[in-house]
């Protein structure tokens, strides 16, 4: 792995091979660079992969990193050192190291330490850069990406051109263009010259920024609702007992009643015949 080290404008160029090194300005540090602390950093490289830790506060292309956190660096950043030194890491020249060397890891690499947030709309998440952590949405059916102001993707790279780059749309799929760029477009660390449908977690190279596109969700598949089940008739409401009286059955006259009825007619009868007789 190929490394400068600058330090009041004298750019020094060294190369590392995979391990673990520490830097700085002692006697036991792999690469002693005078003027620096005893063990200030640690390089770990393993493949094309650098993950740099400090013992004190250092910037990695200008952001803070607290002591004993790792960090990844990425081909042309710069680790800020105490002094006005900096270590950079430089990015391999030939297209074939390219892919190994820069954006082809990042694709697994950023995968495991980040989680990309769903959304139902495709989007560009920026992992490096001056727009590190923005997110552009491509909602358009055409979505152009580079400096200008009136471009829908605009990128703070002075790498990147006016016009750079394009996405668009094409029966469900998303393809990257070229836009005649002089530095190129570049997805998994392959040039496109030719429109490249993009897959989730690709990782789009412009200038000096790296983009990582993310598909959109897919929507759910609607359930069916349950079938509706027929309502329990209510029970019926107790009716009262004046209510039971007045539906009660009328009950016919018996043989008995009947009787009755004749003997009192024939008993009046008699009475009538008996007071005739008296009378006459």
């Amino acid at each position: 792995m190929h490394f400068e080290f600058e330090h009041l404008g004298t750019p020094t160029s060294f190369e590392l091979p995979e391990g673990v090194h520490l830097l700085g300005g002692g006697e036991d540090d792999h690469v002693r660079l005078e003027g620096l602390p005893p063990g200030l950093l640690t390089l770990r490289i393993e493949g094309h992969r650098l993950m740099v830790e400090a013992r004190r506060t250092f910037t990695v292309a200008g952001v803070m990193v607290p002591p004993d956190v790792a960090r990844l660096v990425l081909p042309g950043e710069e680790v800020g050192l105490p002094e006005g030194m900096s270590l950079k890491l430089l990015a391999p020249g030939a297209d074939t190291e390219r892919q190994v060397g820069t954006v082809a890891v990042l694709k697994h690499l950023l995968g495991d330490t980040e989680e990309s947030l769903v959304s139902r709309a495709a989007s560009l998440q920026c992992l490096t850069g001056a727009d590190v952590g923005r997110c552009f949405a491509l909602a358009e059916a055409r979505t152009e990406l580079g400096r200008s102001l009136e471009m829908a993707v605009r990128l703070r790279d002075i790498a990147v051109s006016r016009r750079h780059a394009c996405i668009r749309q094409q029966e469900g799929a998303f393809l990257l263009e070229d836009q005649d760029s002089p530095n190129g477009v570049y997805l998994n660390g392959k040039r496109v010259e030719a429109p490249q449908a993009l897959q989730d977690g690709d990782i789009i190279e412009l200038g000096r920024t790296l983009l990582r596109f993310q598909a959109p969700a897919a929507e759910p598949i609607a359930e069916p609702p349950p079938e509706e089940q027929a309502a329990p008739s209510p029970a019926p409401e107790p009716e009262s007992p004046s209510v039971e009286r007045e539906r009660a059955p009328v009950r016919s006259r018996g043989r008995g009643d009947v009787g009755l009825l004749v003997l009192g007619a024939g008993l009046a009868l008699v009475g009538l015949l008996a007071t005739y007789v008296l009378t006459g």
